[in-house]
């Protein structure tokens, strides 16, 4: 079911609401299912993940199963850590607090512990790397503390992972999967924008500006759109919202989903005080999977969850579908 979600990304990122959202099961599906068809596949990560208990909760977690030819780029004290034999590819000198990032072929199967860089143009460039060794298609690990990887620079599809160990409350876990869920299935806009952090744009005109209040004598006359360049935070909703009516009917354009780091209510905010929100590059969502199993022992009903899931995604417009992968 998941391979033919994926059919036509080359590189997908699994991002997790959470620590134990069940992206590694989900990781571990799409390893075996592409494996299964002969694909030879490229992991990385943005932290550490594979290892056998986490070290925050201290609870089991699943490991990481690769098959004979896969291409690994992980951290260098991580491969002590590896129960395969291995081919050292590359030493890549990316630094990460685990050691530099080293790329490695398995030559065995067997299973893994992945650690990589954190930051977008490392990953990229590590990215780029593993396809250099012939990998058909790329899997990052992820968590959405690092929403950077849903940058479409980096991943041109996502899978976002949510679970029970997200917060006790299952109706703040849904709530806000549907909310990050919305961000990365955003429509693309044509638009140019200026040199400087603002860009409104009316027709053939435009204004660019460093300053929400120097739009005001430009925005007097209407503007079909907003072009916001970098992080959309709180912060930016405030200034927005403060020259008020002037937006009504302007859409705002961010650069990408990974630009978008407003809590729900500030990007409610600015779609009341606007004509709503487009990204310059948009991101391809292709699946939300759910895992009703907390670290903490305060699980949820699996097909409630579900359930609800789906019924927020669709309240939502978001058409994705959600699935329990242990389920499926």
């Amino acid at each position: 079911m998941l391979f033919e979600l994926i059919e036509g990304t080359k590189t997908l990122s699994v991002i997790g609401m959470c620590k134990n959202a069940g992206k590694t099961t989900v990781l571990n599906s799409l390893i075996a299912e592409c494996e299964s068809r002969g694909e030879t596949l490229g992991l990385t990560s943005i932290g550490r993940d594979g290892e056998r208990s986490d070290l925050v909760t201290n609870t089991k977690k699943p490991e990481i199963f690769v098959r004979s030819g896969a291409v690994i780029a992980t951290a260098e004290s991580l491969l002590s850590e590896c129960d395969i034999s291995m081919e050292i590819l590359a030493a890549t000198g990316i630094p990460t607090p685990m050691g530099d990032i080293i790329i490695v072929r398995a030559r065995s199967s067997g299973y893994v512990q992945i650690g990589g860089a954190s930051i977008t143009t490392y990953q990229q460039v590590v990215r780029d790397e593993l396809y250099k060794y012939g990998c058909a298609r790329v899997f990052i690990d992820g968590a959405i503390s690092r929403k950077s990887l849903g940058n479409p620079a980096l991943a041109d599809g996502v899978i976002l992972s949510s679970g029970a160990s997200y917060d006790p409350s299952i109706s703040k876990t849904v709530l806000d999967t549907a909310y990050i869920a919305r961000l990365f299935s955003l429509e693309e806009c044509a638009l140019t924008p200026g040199p400087a952090r603002f860009t409104a744009i009316r027709g053939d005109e435009s204004f660019s500006c460093g300053e929400p209040d120097e739009l005001v004598p430009f925005l007097k006359a209407g503007a079909d759109a907003l072009v916001i360049r970098g992080a959309v935070t709180d912060g930016t909703a405030n200034q927005l919202t403060a020259i008020g009516k002037l937006l009504k009917n302007t859409v705002l354009a961010a650069e990408d989903a990974s630009r978008l780091l407003l809590k729900p209510a500030g990007f409610e905010k600015l779609m009341r005080f606007s004509g709503g929100f487009r990204v310059l590059k948009g991101t391809r969502l292709t699946a939300v999977t759910v895992n009703p199993f907390s670290a903490y022992g305060l699980h949820y009903d699996k097909n409630e969850f579900k359930e609800r899931v789906e019924a927020a995604l669709a309240q939502a417009g978001v058409g994705v579908p959600v699935m329990d992968v242990k389920d499926a």
